[in-house]
């Protein structure tokens, strides 16, 4: 940790609360150890390749998983905005333009086949999730790492909760795709053992087209960051077609040597697996059917990494 201060913990503190998709237990891909990953809802970015997609907005979302739908109507009939409808065939579609996220249809599912994605806690609330794998964070050297998403987008919130691990003892993680304010950055990094920062896209036009945004900000942070003397792991996500060429390989290794402290890289492939979650939204998915990476060009590119004195290793699949 970068901070020797003592963060006043307060009851309002622990009352803080913020909206979060998912907590996962005994991730090992995400900080050193064992580690307790909360997923943020928000985020400012909209990657092609996003396998989270129900992170992207703050608010809960609702999922339907039409496998389990007997096709009753009922959802159809409670749904006050018009906002379901039922063809021919049985299929319900839903107009997101029209639903108002009332969470009518979910309730009057006796088949489940509608959920929410998302839920408001508290501090307080993830504090006792987080009580509870102490004992493996012991033994394991780990802690907690807030995901998403994008942690930035409910700063205060993250931060509530980096300071609450703070005084617990516990190692604390930050994945970021760093698209934000530096007074943000700088305000979470006095109480980040570990940033694990995104980088997508060297090009600016390529990035934005990609993602949505520029990426000035992005790289600014990195640098200042760096300047601060944080603990700090890149990853990059390879996606075929997108930023995988060897000019794009070339240009990351260059803004990297550029930069003397940042020498570890997680390379982070490809995968399919958001493809359902865009549909159980009622969306489509920008890269559907793409083919991930051979195993082959993913070892290549670690190799390339390594040969340039970068500490390049690969994750599964995410």
């Amino acid at each position: 940790m970068i901070s020797s201060a003592e963060p006043n913990i307060t009851c309002r503190t622990l009352e803080s609360r913020g909206v979060i998709f998912d907590l996962q237990r005994y991730s090992l891909e995400d900080g050193p150890g064992l580690r307790f990953l909360i997923f943020f809802k928000g985020c400012p970015l909209r990657c092609l390749w996003c396998s989270n997609p129900e992170s992207q907005e703050k608010h809960p979302d609702i999922f339907f998983d039409s496998a389990r739908c007997h096709k009753c109507g009922r959802c159809v009939e409670v749904c006050p905005s018009g906002a379901l409808s039922i063809d021919a065939g049985g299929q319900i579609h839903r107009d997101i333009s029209r639903c108002r996220l009332c969470g009518d249809c979910v309730t009057s599912c006796s088949y489940r086949a509608r959920k929410w994605t998302g839920k408001q806690v508290s501090v307080a609330e993830l504090l006792g999730e987080i009580r509870r794998e102490t004992p493996f964070f012991r033994r394991s050297k780990g802690g907690v790492t807030l995901g998403g998403g994008e942690p930035l987008f409910q700063a205060d919130f993250a931060l509530e909760v980096l300071k609450a691990c703070w005084r617990e003892g516990i190692h604390t993680a930050v994945e970021t795709c760093g698209y934000g304010e530096w007074e943000i950055i700088s305000r979470l990094a006095e109480y980040t053992d570990l940033f694990l920062y995104d980088l997508k896209q060297m090009d600016p036009e390529k990035h934005r087209k990609l993602t949505g945004r520029g990426n000035q900000q992005i790289l600014e942070n990195l640098q200042k960051l760096a300047k601060k003397g944080a603990n700090i792991v890149i990853r990059y996500p390879l996606i075929p077609g997108c930023n995988d060429s060897d000019e794009d390989i070339s240009a990351f290794i260059l803004y990297l040597k550029g930069i003397h402290s940042l020498r570890r890289v997680e390379l982070l492939p490809y995968h399919r697996y958001g493809e359902m979650k865009y549909r159980m939204l009622g969306r489509s998915c920008n890269l559907e059917g793409r083919k991930p990476m051979g195993e082959e060009r993913i070892f290549a590119i670690r190799d390339i990494l390594l040969s340039q004195g970068l500490e390049a290793s690969c994750l599964h699949s995410r």
